[in-house]
């Protein structure tokens, strides 16, 4: 039964609280509450409460209770990690599911590399470790309302760790099975069963343990044990933390593209059969990332390829007697650092180019000081070119230890620059000047222009003459021109000049002293030229549609050069779907070659035929008039499935015609689609159980026709309509069809954003598709 109420927040239902009466029982709340006392077993739902006939509650006792009757799932799988399996009651074991419901009596067994944490309806929560197995007994809705608080999971075997999400005079209840029960009042208590044994460790709060008639109270970093029914043993303490080889502070380093190393030793332990070693990514250990059991002669832990992020490392002593120990817990600090102008970081120091920006991802949990200034949050960029750090010091936030603070050096790379100079003729426009040609060493990924802004200095007669040095982009050559006083053109003697690259700021880059002829070089004829580029006709990017068989692309006779990855989304089968895409065309001469790779439909729909497909193309452009005012040519596609329930092979043959007319262009495609193959093909929705026809047609033609428009060079809009006849055997034939829009902006780098709209569409396709793509192109003719 499900509740119509709106969902409390932090609770899977509405819920209410109950003040406990003098003398009131289960059975009383329940029989006010829902009418009859049948529904008492929902009182325990989220109260670690006894509810036996008759028992009553203790006076002033707060409860929370479901608004109505309902029934909801005790448990659910919250996380895991691959290789667990579950069983519902009476069921076959399957492979588990995060956020799987968990009804009483299901079975949930972690494998060799398994781990699962499951959380109950009351917040409580049981952390399995690898191959361990549990029964789920649940917090209430029970046939039988017992006298005692009902246990949370039975352990057939292996580990878990049994925890609350706050201590508020309740318990976690877990049954070993064959005999004996723990009742941990506790944010960490882990109980081990191998065979008949079963052991308790109690590193928070305490807990109650009861075997063979008799029970013991464990308290903080003691432990206890019994075999089959038992009594369990009295607590004894659990082994010491280990020691660590080095001091005990935060570890703060750098996360090279992403990739951190955690590294950590310690000192043997007396008395140590082995060690566990965990890694999580909160200080509560339940997001474990890793745990291992090692020897007693392992002393040290490495992990590699670590992203960013916080992570805390925990290692525990087992001894002799196979107690797991107290933990000894190191915290570590990845710090993510970027390459941006020039910057390679390290795991301890950073190179950077002195013209360079190192880029961090901010972290809430640090502070961060620019050699021996005052510490401050950590910014997202630090711009060498205003701040040259000798280093960047690190420390946790609200660390004021002298020693606290990891410091990382910052090493700036070499620049330098070459300098070549040359006479120019008094014939050349401008007269006789100094031509200089620079290279720019160590600039690489620096934006030269901004950035570095280079300036040449010729240290002529008569002084001091500086120019703007221009050209080049990111680190190629420069270039520079300086008028000749007359000081410096006398017949028949060299001319020898001091050539000084500087930048903006004055810092001087590169020297070079240079001897310029007397007679200058004989002018050389300007090259002619070259023709103008085409124009691009047509959209770079056209929308591909979300659709199994209105899926033709609008494409012009030549191809832009153009590659870029996106995706798209439509509604179909009553849900969303989306797809991403890369493609790709260009053109050698008049052929011109396209491919379309379109991944798997994710979501909710049924994808409308929708599959991983790659559409391979060739065009040849048979004719072209002026500056494309008209261009022809043939077109031929090819579709490949790309995985199992993609449409099958198929041939699209066709003609495209197009033209520009100053800033508009136009384009019109007609062709045919030829199904090659039955392999792959996808059932169309309502034709799978009754047998029918595939999703995708045995041929269907196709006319597609629109129009760009170029408010600016770096913009271009687009509009286009495309018809389909499709030819289906069974039913009769289909017309599909659409209207599209689009926008492109950018130069090289662009973005595309389109919309088609399907008045006449297929079964179960949807009326709008989005998509959107962002890519590389060739510049704007």
């Amino acid at each position: 039964m499900s509740s119509a109420r709106e969902p409390t927040p932090g609770y899977p239902e509405a819920v209410i609280q109950w003040g406990v009466q003098a003398g009131e029982t289960c059975d009383d709340i329940a029989a006010v509450l829902y009418g009859s006392s049948k529904h008492a077993g929902l009182i325990q739902r989220y109260n670690r409460v006894a509810c036996g006939p008759g028992t009553k509650l203790a006076e002033g006792l707060t409860l929370v209770l479901p608004a109505e009757v309902t029934s909801i799932p005790d448990a659910k799988l919250r996380s895991m990690h691959p290789d667990v399996r579950a069983r519902p009651a009476g069921g076959a074991w399957s492979p588990a599911a995060q956020g799987m419901p968990l009804l009483t009596n299901s079975s949930v067994n972690t494998l060799d590399e398994g781990r699962a944490d499951i959380e109950f309806v009351d917040r409580t929560r049981v952390l399995l470790a690898p191959n361990t197995l549990v029964v789920i007994y649940g917090t209430a809705s029970r046939a039988r309302v017992s006298k005692t608080p009902p246990a949370a999971v039975e352990l057939a075997d292996g580990e878990v760790k049994a925890a609350l999400a706050a201590l508020r005079g309740q318990s976690v209840e877990v049954a070993a099975s064959g005999g004996g029960r723990v009742s941990a009042s506790s944010r960490d208590t882990v109980v081990q069963r191998r065979g008949e044994r079963t052991t308790v460790a109690v590193f928070d709060g305490k807990a109650g343990v009861t075997s063979g008639g008799l029970s013991v109270v464990v308290p903080k970093d003691h432990g206890t044990r019994f075999v089959g029914k038992a009594p369990p043993a009295r607590p004894r303490p659990l082994p010491a933390p280990p020691e660590w080889t080095t001091a005990d502070a935060a570890q703060i380093a750098l996360a090279p593209e992403g990739l951190g190393v955690l590294a950590a030793s310690w000192k043997p332990a007396p008395a140590a059969a082995g060690y566990r070693v965990e890694i999580a990514r909160d200080a509560e250990f339940n997001d474990l990332i890793a745990r291992e059991e090692v020897k007693p002669d392992v002393l040290s832990f490495r992990a590699e390829k670590m992203p960013a992020g916080a992570y805390f490392l925990r290692v525990r002593v087992i001894d002799r007697e196979e107690y797991l120990g107290v933990g000894a817990v190191r915290r570590f600090h990845l710090v993510a650092a970027r390459a941006a102008g020039g910057v390679v970081p390290a795991a301890q120091e950073i190179t950077a180019n002195p013209y360079g920006i190192v880029e961090l991802t901010p972290s809430p949990a640090l502070e961060l000081s620019l050699d021996d200034g005052p510490f401050g949050p950590v910014p997202e960029r630090i711009d060498l070119l205003q701040r040259a750090p000798r280093a960047l010091r690190l420390r946790e936030r609200g660390s004021s230890a002298p020693d606290a603070a990891t410091s990382l050096p910052v090493r700036y790379t070499k620049v330098g620059a070459v300098v070549s100079a040359s006479r120019a003729a008094a014939t050349t426009p401008g007269g006789p000047a100094l031509e200089a040609r620079v290279e720019l060493e160590g600039l690489a990924g620096v934006d030269v222009g901004r950035r570095v802004a280079p300036r040449l200095f010729a240290h002529l007669p008569g002084g001091v003459r500086s120019v703007a040095l221009a050209g080049g982009d990111r680190g190629g050559a420069l270039t520079a021109r300086i008028p000749l006083p007359q000081e410096a053109l006398r017949p028949g003697e060299p001319l020898r000049v001091r050539l000084d690259v500087a930048d903006g700021r004055g810092g001087v880059i590169g020297t070079s002293d240079a001897e310029l002829p007397a007679a200058p070089e004989a002018p050389r004829a300007a090259p002619p030229p070259a023709p103008p580029a085409a124009p691009v006709l047509g959209a770079y990017l056209p929308l591909l549609p979300m659709s199994g068989v209105a899926d033709a692309l609008w494409l012009a006779p030549t191809p832009p050069s153009v590659a870029a990855v996106g995706a798209a989304a439509a509604r179909s089968g009553g849900g969303w779907v989306a797809a991403g895409q890369v493609r790709a065309s260009g053109a050698i001469g008049p052929l011109g070659l396209d491919v379309a790779l379109r991944s798997n439909p994710a979501g909710e729909g049924d994808g409308a035929g929708v599959g991983s497909t790659g559409w391979f193309g060739a065009r040849a452009r048979v004719l072209r008039l002026g500056r494309s005012e008209l261009e022809l040519g043939p077109t031929l596609r090819l579709g490949v499935p790309m995985a199992d329930g993609s449409p099958p092979l198929r041939i699209e043959p066709g003609i495209a015609l197009g033209g520009a007319a100053g800033r508009f262009t136009w384009v019109a495609d007609a062709g045919a689609r030829i199904r090659a193959s039955d392999d792959g093909a996808a059932v169309g929705a309502g034709d799978s159980a009754a047998g029918g026809e595939p999703a995708t047609p045995d041929v269907q033609g196709f006319l597609l026709a629109g129009a760009t428009a170029d408010p600016a060079p770096w913009l271009r809009l687009h509009g286009a309509l495309d018809l389909h006849l499709v030819h289906r055997e069974i039913r009769a034939d289909d017309v599909l069809g659409g209207l599209s829009a689009g926008v492109e902006a950018g130069s090289a780098l662009f973005g595309a954003l389109s919309v088609r709209v399907s008045p006449w569409r297929d079964e179960g396709e949807g009326l709008v598709t989005a998509q959107i793509a962002v890519g590389f192109r060739e510049a704007s003719p």
